[in-house]
């Protein structure tokens, strides 16, 4: 038998009665791979969620000024008649402007806003849409202006 006092095997009991555990093994690691590829996946994840957030908060804001600078300004004023001046047809983009800045129902920007897109569907504007229009605008603040008393 060999020298069992100079040669400890794990779980061996040496001379001084103290039992001998086994020494640490190295565990093997090898490189870990995918964590670049959870980190772009967390930070895609949260900008989704940031962008829900502030379409969620914003979300009229938003609609109301992509309203008024594309459909007002360069869709609705291209297609007003050629026979409205440019004063005419400012004054109405300034109407239009104005309701849409004053205006807190969602569902009166909602029926003005469909009813410019049923004017525009054949791609012109006739005075007498223009006037329906201007009257649309006109009958939906009224409610606004009787709950304020003016």
């Amino acid at each position: 038998m060999n020298n069992s006092a100079t040669s400890h095997l794990p779980g061996q009991i040496d001379k001084s009665g103290v039992l001998q555990s086994a020494p640490p093994q190295k565990i093997y690691s090898r490189p870990r791979k995918g964590r670049g590829f959870f980190l772009t996946l967390l930070i895609a994840s949260g900008l989704i969620i940031l962008f829900l957030l502030t379409l969620f908060l914003k979300g009229r804001e938003i609609t109301i000024f992509t309203l008024k600078r594309f459909v007002v300004n360069k869709a609705f004023v291209t297609l007003l008649p050629e026979a409205y001046t440019l004063e005419k047809a400012e004054q109405v983009r300034k109407t239009v402007y104005d309701f849409f800045d004053d205006t807190r129902s969602d569902a009166a920007i909602l029926q003005v806003s469909r009813h410019m897109q049923e004017m525009m569907q054949d791609e012109k504007v006739t005075d007498a849409e223009v006037i329906s229009l201007l009257q649309l605008i006109e009958k939906v603040q009224k409610p606004k202006e009787a709950a304020d008393g003016t």
